[in-house]
């Protein structure tokens, strides 16, 4: 595998482990989704904020099934990187559970109701990841590849799939992870 793909998904590694203490747990998972809420300023007991949670909770459920071997409730550097590359690097299928955290954090994101997450929106997912408020709207402009002015649900999921396959740089994938943008 080529080195920036496995740089990426260490990358992913170290942005679930919040508490950095090696492994990926369901606190920190939880501390993930509490991170987005307070960055968009949703409290976790209004309905979209309980809808992040509970989406959170089936991705936890999605990522330990595929990704903790040993069924311990902790997923090592070692046990993710051997999922990812079974799941995207060599095309395994995209649960509909992931699809549905997608919806929901595409959902939080839509702070003004249209229906649509456009630049302003997104960027204040990507600060939460750690991205310059100055690359915001370039990473939009790499995600939004059908031009319409907002990321959907196929975009966002186009570009993980992307970021997880693809080893070329500026390419929508590229940009949804910071610490993936530093040279490898």
């Amino acid at each position: 595998m080529k080195q920036v793909l496995q740089h990426r998904i260490d990358s992913t590694f170290a942005h679930y482990d919040v508490n950095r203490n090696g492994v990926i747990e369901l606190a920190d998972i939880y501390a993930l989704a509490n991170r987005l809420l307070q960055a968009f300023g949703e409290p976790a007991s209004s309905e979209r904020g309980r809808e992040l949670l509970d989406a959170y909770d089936r991705f936890w459920e999605m990522l330990a099934d595929h990704c903790d071997a040993d069924r311990d409730g902790r997923i090592g550097p070692q046990e993710y990187r051997e999922a990812m590359i079974e799941a995207f690097v060599e095309g395994g299928p995209i649960a509909m559970d992931f699809l549905e955290v997608v919806q929901s954090l595409l959902d939080i994101m839509d702070t003004n109701g249209d229906g649509r997450v456009d630049s302003a929106e997104f960027a204040v997912l990507l600060k939460a990841r750690g991205l310059a408020e100055a690359d915001c709207l370039t990473a939009f402009g790499h995600l939004d590849t059908d031009g319409d002015g907002a990321i959907s649900v196929q975009e966002y999921v186009t570009a993980v799939r992307d970021y997880y396959t693809n080893p070329a740089e500026d390419t929508p994938g590229s940009w949804l992870y910071p610490k993936a943008l530093e040279r490898v």
